[in-house]
């Protein structure tokens, strides 16, 4: 099975959570080979903005 790009994606207001961020790595998988995301929760812009800033550079790309 080809690896997937490296992607993420932001969420607004889910639930009691300001930010969210899920993001996958092009190689983590459950077991049924789907793939698995990871979550980051944020409060603030800034500390938002970093993260999604150091996503990018370690390769990563915004999902539409």
């Amino acid at each position: 099975m080809p690896t997937k790009n490296k992607r993420f994606s932001v969420q607004y207001g889910v639930g009691s959570t300001k930010y969210l961020v899920n993001f996958h790595d092009g190689v983590k998988r459950h077991g049924d080979g789907s793939d698995f995301f990871d979550v980051r929760i944020f409060k603030n812009k800034k500390k938002l903005k970093d993260f999604i800033t150091s996503l990018v550079k370690d390769g990563y790309e915004r999902a539409s």
